[in-house]
C-alpha cells in the first residue's frame, strides 16, 4: 500500500493536534474532549495505515483503518468518518499507489460515507455535515473550474468554516447537554470537520512548496504523493490542469498573496499588518475560535 497516503494521514495529525485545545473549548457544553477524539482517531487511521504499508492495494488499507475506527475510535464522529473511509475506498478501488489528484476521490468518499451515516444530522441543522458539506463540495466545484489543488482547498477551508461558524447562527442551537443550551455556540463537529481540511490545506502547502522549488521531500511518501497517480488521470472539465496539480510556483504565489492579505482572499484583501490578532502573522493556517471565523 502506498506511503504517500500514511505520510499524509500522519502530518494532517500532527496539525490537528494544534487544534486539539480548541475544539475541546468549543465542546465545553459537553464532555469538552472534541479535540481529544479528533487527534484520538485520526492517530488510530495513520496507525492503521502505517501497518498495511506494502501489504496490498489503497482500499484494502483504508477498509482497515475503518475497522480500527469502528473498534477502538472516540466521541459520536467517528463511526462517521469510519463510513467515510469505507466509501473513499470504494471510490479508490485497485489503488497501489496515491497521488495529489486522488485527494478529490479520498475527500469525495469522506463526505459520501458521512452523509449516509444513520442519524447524522443533515447540513442545516448543526452537526459534521455543516463544515464537512460546504467544505468538500466547493472544493470539488474549484477544482473542476481550473483551479489548483492548493487553491481549491482554500477555497473549501473558507466555506468550511463559514459553514462551522453558521452552526452559532441557529435559533436551536446544535442540541442540547444536560441543562446547556447550545444556541450560539459553534457545533465542535463541524468545527473539527473545518479543522481537518485546514490540516490537509497545511500540510499540503509545507510540502507543496518544497516539491515545487525541487528542494527534497520531507519522506519518501510525499516525494510519492507530489509525482505520482498523475498519468492515469484525465484533467477536469474546466482545463484543470492535472498535469500540475499544485498549480506552479506562479499559483503558490498568488495563493500566499490570497493568505497573507495580498490578493481579497482569506483576509479580505487587508494590508498584513491589519490580520485578525493572534492569527501569527506566519501561520498559513486560521484556527477557528467562537469570535475567529472568517
Amino acid at each position: 500500500m502506498s506511503k504517500a497516503l500514511t505520510d499524509l494521514f500522519a502530518e494532517i495529525t500532527n496539525n490537528l493536534a494544534d487544534e486539539r485545545d480548541s475544539l475541546n473549548a468549543l465542546d465545553g457544553v459537553g464532555d469538552g474532549d472534541a479535540g481529544d477524539n479528533m487527534v484520538s482517531n485520526f492517530e488510530t487511521i495513520t496507525k492503521t495505515l502505517r501497518q498495511n504499508e506494502g501489504q496490498g492495494s489503497v482500499d484494502k488499507a483504508l477498509r482497515a483503518a475503518s475497522h480500527a475506527l469502528r473498534t477502538s475510535g472516540k466521541g459520536p464522529t467517528a463511526p462517521m468518518y469510519a463510513n467515510g473511509l469505507d466509501q473513499a475506498a470504494n471510490d479508490l478501488a485497485g489503488k497501489t499507489s496515491f497521488g495529489v489528484n486522488d485527494i478529490m476521490k479520498l475527500l469525495g468518499g469522506l463526505l459520501g460515507g458521512v452523509q449516509n451515516t444513520p442519524g447524522v444530522k443533515q447540513q442545516g441543522e448543526g452537526g459534521i455535515l455543516d463544515g464537512l458539506v460546504p467544505g468538500v463540495t466547493t472544493f470539488m466545484q474549484s477544482r473542476n473550474n481550473g483551479k489548483s489543488t492548493l487553491e481549491a482547498l482554500m477555497d473549501g477551508y473558507k466555506a468550511s468554516q463559514r459553514g462551522a461558524y453558521g452552526t452559532s447562527q441557529q435559533g436551536s442551537g446544535f442540541g442540547l447537554f444536560g441543562n446547556n443550551d447550545t444556541s450560539g455556540k459553534i457545533d465542535p463537529g463541524a468545527a473539527g470537520a473545518s479543522s481537518l481540511l485546514g490540516s490537509l490545506l497545511q500540510t499540503l502547502l509545507a510540502n507543496g512548496l518544497s516539491a515545487g522549488r525541487g528542494e527534497p521531500s520531507k519522506t519518501s511518501g510525499f516525494e510519492e504523493l507530489f509525482g505520482g497517480g498523475q498519468q492515469q488521470q484525465q484533467p477536469p472539465q474546466g482545463g484543470g490542469g492535472y498535469g500540475d496539480p499544485l498549480g506552479g510556483l506562479g499559483g503558490l504565489g498568488d495563493l500566499f498573496g490570497q493568505l497573507f492579505g495580498g490578493g481579497g482572499g482569506m483576509f479580505g484583501g487587508q494590508p498584513q499588518q491589519q490580520q485578525r490578532p493572534n492569527s501569527g502573522g506566519d501561520d498559513p493556517k486560521p484556527r477557528l475560535r467562537d469570535q475567529e471565523v472568517i
